[in-house]
């Protein structure tokens, strides 16, 4: 028989991002007793109330893994998954975030444009790449796992995985950057990008209430 998973949300206090009516609260995870911060919202395309966790899963299955093997690493920053493990690693009532659910995400904090500055954590992006968390999603630079077992760009990039595959060995991805070095003029400093990478890669992973 089915094990179920139970947690629990409570919601805190509205506050206010251009305008934008948003709520925080936190669930907890009954797997291993984790409390993760979560944002809810309006989507205006739908009038439906979406909720997220405002914090990267760090919930340990096969095929996740602490930035660098090193699990101190877990606290900020969470786990990297495969993609499998991505899916698998859902509690009830929850699921990994899809392509489109991203895509509204990132329109409703002012677009591909822009949204990485609202999205984006205040601390540990390299070169003053930090964003404003404006938005309360709070996203780290947790960088990635390559499928050769490297880690790579912690501080540089911080890469979620959807539920969508692109080919047999891909899925998407969407992701935000530093910003670049000076030289670069920050250009992609506020930007959120659609990318796919191979299933056996790690990447971040935020969940979607059901």
């Amino acid at each position: 028989m089915m094990k179920q998973h139970i947690f629990t949300v409570v919601a805190t206090l509205f506050f206010t991002q251009v305008g934008i009516a948003q709520s925080t609260g936190t669930f907890t995870d009954s797997r291993d007793g984790q409390t993760y911060k979560t944002i809810s919202f309006k989507e205006v395309s739908t009038g439906k109330t979406v909720t997220w966790m405002a914090q990267n899963l760090n919930y340990k299955v096969e095929g996740s893994y602490a930035y660098d093997d090193n699990e101190i690493n877990r606290k900020e920053l969470g786990l990297l998954y495969t993609w499998e493990a991505a899916k698998k690693a859902s509690l009830g009532g929850w699921h990994l975030a899809t392509d489109s659910e991203w895509a509204m995400l990132v329109n409703h904090f002012g677009g591909k444009d822009n949204a990485g500055e609202a999205l984006k954590s205040i601390k540990g992006w390299n070169e003053d790449g930090n964003g404003t968390n404006s938005s309360g999603f709070d996203a780290p630079a947790g960088g990635q796992r390559k499928p050769d077992g490297s880690y790579f760009a912690q501080g540089v990039l911080g890469i979620f995985w959807t539920s969508l595959p692109s080919t047999d060995s891909n899925a998407w991805a969407w992701n935000f950057h530093y910003g670049g070095p000076p030289s670069s003029n920050k250009k992609n400093l506020k930007k959120a990008f659609r990318w796919d990478g191979p299933v056996s890669g790690g990447l971040s992973v935020r969940l979607v209430r059901d």
